[in-house]
C-alpha cells in the first residue's frame, strides 16, 4: 500500500509540473509570437509550403493566383479585396478561412487545418498591420 501511494504521488507531481510548465511555455510562445511576427520570416513561408499548391497555374483554386514564391505584392491583392483587413484579424475573412471548419464554405487549406502555431502567427501579423517586414 505505501509504494502504490508513493507512485500515485510521483504520478500526480509529474503530471502537474507538465500541466503547469506547458501553460507557462504557451504563454511565452504568445508572448514571443505577439512581438516579432514578420512577413518574410514567418507569413511568406507558411504560404509558400501551404497555399501555393493550390492557387497557381493549373491548380484547382486560382483565385487568388500565385507563383511558386508568395511575395507580398501578392498578398496586397488580398488586403485590397478585404480578405485581409490589417490591424484586425477578427474582420479578416482570410481568418475566418484559416480557422478551419469543414462545414464552411471555403475551409483553407482543404485538406484538413492548419497547425495552430501558423493560426496563431497569422492572427498576430494581422493584428501587428499586415506589414511587409
Amino acid at each position: 500500500m505505501k509504494k502504490m501511494t508513493r507512485i500515485s504521488g510521483v504520478t500526480l507531481a509529474v503530471a502537474l509540473t507538465l500541466s503547469l510548465t506547458s501553460c507557462y511555455n504557451d504563454k511565452v510562445i504568445d508572448k514571443e509570437i505577439e512581438a516579432n511576427v514578420s512577413f518574410s520570416a514567418d507569413i511568406q513561408p507558411i504560404l509558400n509550403n501551404n497555399c501555393v499548391a493550390c492557387h497557381s497555374v493549373g491548380a484547382v483554386n486560382q483565385t487568388p493566383y500565385w507563383t511558386a514564391d508568395v511575395s507580398y505584392e501578392t498578398v496586397l491583392e488580398l488586403i485590397e479585396e478585404g480578405g485581409i483587413v490589417p490591424g484586425d484579424a477578427e474582420e479578416s475573412e482570410l481568418m475566418e478561412m484559416l480557422n478551419f471548419d469543414e462545414n464552411s464554405d471555403n475551409p483553407m487549406p482543404p485538406e484538413g487545418p492548419m497547425a495552430s502555431i501558423n493560426i496563431s502567427l497569422f492572427e498576430a501579423w494581422i493584428n501587428q498591420g499586415a506589414l511587409n517586414n
